[in-house]
C-alpha cells in the first residue's frame, strides 16, 4: 500500500501546515472527489459475501523510517484482541452480501474507533475502495486551488452524518493515482 500524498507542500520548519506550493502533478480534471472518512484503515477479503480476512494496516516504525521503509501495509487482525475488538464489531455490523469477491481497503468508522469524529452510534465499515460504496462519499464542485479549498473545506458536512464536518478529500484518478487533503492540514489563524 502507499501512503496518498498531499497536494500542497508543508512547511516543515515551523507548525507543519500547507502553503501553496502543488507538489504534486496531477489531473484533477479526470479525478473523482471523495470525502475522505476518518477512521481505521482495514482490508478486509470476501467470498460469497462472506468476510474471510480481516486485516489492518501498519505504520513503519521510527527505526523503519530511518532505513528507508516509508509505506504502510496490512496485517492480520486478530479477533481475540482486546486491540482489534472494535474492528470485528465494526465488520459484524455491516452487511457484506453484495459486495464482489476480493480484497477491499475500507475504513471501520464508528463510536469506539478514532474517538468517533463522525459521531455515529454504531461501528462500521465503509468500503471505500469498492466504486459503488465510493459513489456514496463523492462530493461535487471540488475547488483544487490553495485558497479555494481553504475556503472550501471547513464548511462541507459528512455524508455519512450532516452534524459534523469532513476530515478531507482523497482525489481518485482512473489510472489508480490517489492524492488528498485534510481540513486540519491549513492553518486557520
Amino acid at each position: 500500500m502507499e501512503k496518498i500524498k498531499t497536494i500542497f507542500d508543508r512547511n516543515w520548519e515551523t507548525n507543519r501546515k500547507v502553503c501553496p506550493t502543488l507538489v504534486v502533478d496531477f489531473d484533477f480534471k479526470n479525478a473523482t472527489a471523495t470525502e475522505k472518512l476518518d477512521g481505521m484503515n482495514i482490508r478486509l477479503t470476501v467470498r460469497k459475501g462472506t468476510i474471510v480476512r480481516v486485516e489492518k494496516r501498519r505504520n513503519p516504525s521510527k527505526v523503519q523510517k530511518q532505513k528507508g521503509i516509508v509505506d504502510p501495509w496490512y496485517v492480520d487482525a486478530d479477533a481475540f484482541s482486546t486491540e482489534d475488538k472494535w474492528i470485528f464489531n465494526a465488520v459484524k455490523n455491516t452487511d457484506f452480501s453484495a459486495v464482489p469477491d476480493g480484497e477491499w481497503s475500507a475504513e471501520a468508522i464508528g463510536k469506539n474507533i478514532q474517538g468517533n469524529p463522525l459521531n455515529l452510534e454504531n461501528n462500521q465499515v465503509f468500503i471505500f475502495s469498492l466504486p459503488t460504496w465510493r459513489e456514496k462519499i463523492t462530493l461535487t464542485n471540488v475547488p483544487n486551488t490553495f485558497e479555494g479549498l481553504k475556503e472550501w473545506l471547513p464548511k462541507q458536512k459528512s455524508a455519512l452524518n450532516r452534524q459534523v464536518g469532513i476530515e478531507g478529500i482523497v482525489w481518485h484518478h482512473p489510472n489508480g493515482e490517489k492524492v488528498k487533503i485534510k481540513v486540519k492540514d491549513f492553518d486557520f489563524q
